[in-house]
């Protein structure tokens, strides 16, 4: 069978991808599972013509699947699932990805056929498999038809999870055409990788654990091996929620990159408890190739950090912060902005910046994803609502502050961090989202602009009266 694998372009995003523009390897996984079986292309709608110049072409297509990768770009996704449909409409039209992995809002009236929810490899291999044998498609497991996957919504989040070391080996061959062109903030190049899968905590505004069910699942040592062989980049942002829960297997992969004679920078996401307590293994990590770190700061008020039921506190991101810098790795940290945030303490968390020296900082609105404790709990205070809206760059809640003196103040914090000359040995500009065109300042415009998307709930302005 021939399978096309479609990654959509969200334009009106406000992290474009002049800032950020990883290889898609969910795609790559799907590939690598239908490897040798089916004849497979991916479609990078980034970077590659448009789908028509394919169909001009002459290219026919047994089965199209089509990424939602993000609830915020569902309505791309939706864009490019009806262009899809107009130019191959013989072809099978399947939706997978995140969001209808967790939701199945803002998806009505896309012409999909069937939708494949969470990993999603044996899946779209049955299907293939079933359409070549001529078997019945209601046979396949984990093959959702699309109007039954409306009107009952996705499984219970977890039910799909699978153990990463059953997963089949991404085929990042498709993409070599790229490969060049994929960078995340001053990486350039990178190329993605993982190392595991699930986190065991249980933070009240995070879906990565429950993706897992609660579990951790890792991949064997000599399959991360046989990965980085294969991947020509010199930087590797690693996308496990946190690679280094199991202490002891992060030693021995460390030990066997060192002993490979790989020569990476790694970008890696880490809780600020986990660094603390494995001062030996960050340093054995260093000498691997660690460059940078993403710590999930949050906050340094205990009393947000245990609403977020984070598990750790403020005096670990700042032992953390002082042991990376010790190893001279840098620190991206991201902290929370709360809608009830005053101009106070926009300022008190710019000062937090200053004051920790965080290498390069990053700011997320407490959003409420679809799939969460907190959406679920929280999502009858919304006053405003659109999948455009979670991107952690706009609130779905009343704000303290007049709505547009809050972006404005978001905005603020987000560029005057980004300024900041006093970071020790900062070779590049000090913000994570690092551009050398006028990328970042329009990033920073649109936050500003940020009160201006979105719809209002039950006629519910968004909008705070001046006191």
């Amino acid at each position: 069978m021939k399978v096309l694998l479609v990654w959509p372009r969200s334009e009106s995003v406000v992290l474009s991808d002049e800032l950020s523009c990883c290889e898609p390897l969910p795609l790559e996984y799907l590939a690598g599972a239908l490897k040798g079986r089916h004849e497979v292309e991916i479609h990078d709608c980034r970077l590659d013509p448009p789908l028509e110049q394919r169909a001009q072409a002459g290219a026919t297509y047994d089965v199209v699947g089509v990424a939602v990768p993000f609830t915020c770009s569902t309505r791309a996704a939706m864009q490019t699932a009806r262009e899809v449909k107009r130019l191959w409409p013989r072809a099978l039209l399947v939706l997978g990805g995140h969001h209808p992995t967790v939701s199945n809002q803002w998806l009505t009236g896309c012409p999909a056929d069937y939708v494949i929810l969470g990993e999603g490899g044996d899946a779209l291999l049955g299907l293939a498999d079933a359409l070549e044998k001529g078997s019945p498609l209601n046979d396949v497991a984990g093959l959702v038809p699309f109007q039954r996957f409306l009107a009952d919504g996705p499984p219970p989040v977890g039910t799909t999870a699978r153990d990463v070391k059953t997963v089949a080996k991404p085929d990042r061959s498709l993409l070599t055409r790229h490969a060049q062109r994929y960078f995340h903030s001053y990486y350039r190049p990178t190329a993605l990788i993982r190392f595991s899968a699930g986190c065991p905590y249980r933070c009240d505004f995070c879906i990565l654990w429950k993706l897992t069910n609660g579990r951790y699942f890792t991949k064997a040592v000599d399959g991360v091996l046989e990965e980085l062989s294969e991947i020509s980049s010199e930087n590797l942002y690693v996308v496990d929620d946190e690679a280094f829960i199991v202490a002891k297997r992060m030693h021995e992969l460390a030990d066997a990159i060192a002993t490979s004679g790989f020569r990476k920078k790694f970008h890696m996401y880490i809780r600020a408890d986990t660094a603390v307590r494995n001062p030996e293994l960050m340093e054995k990590w260093r000498n691997a190739g660690l460059d940078s770190v993403l710590v999930g700061a949050e906050s340094l008020e205990e009393d947000e950090l245990d609403a977020y039921k984070k598990g750790a506190g403020a005096s670990e991101t700042v032992q953390a912060m002082q042991l990376f810098h010790s190893l001279g790795v840098k620190v991206r940290a991201n902290f929370i902005v709360r809608p009830e945030f005053e101009r106070k303490d926009f300022v008190r968390v710019a000062e937090q910046v200053k004051t920790l020296g965080v290498d390069l900082p990053s700011f997320s609105v407490l959003t409420p994803l679809p799939g969460t404790n907190l959406y679920e709990r929280a999502r009858s205070e919304f006053v405003v609502d659109g999948p455009e809206l979670y991107d952690c760059y706009h609130t779905l809640f009343q704000t303290k502050l007049p709505v547009e003196e809050f972006y404005s103040a978001l905005a603020d914090l987000v560029q005057g961090t980004a300024a900041r000359t006093d970071v020790p040995g900062a070779t590049q500009a000090p913000v994570f989202y690092y551009s050398t065109g006028s990328a970042f300042s329009r990033m920073v415009q649109a936050i500003r602009d940020g009160h201006k998307l979105g719809e209002p709930v039950s006629g519910t302005p968004h909008e705070t009266p001046a006191a």
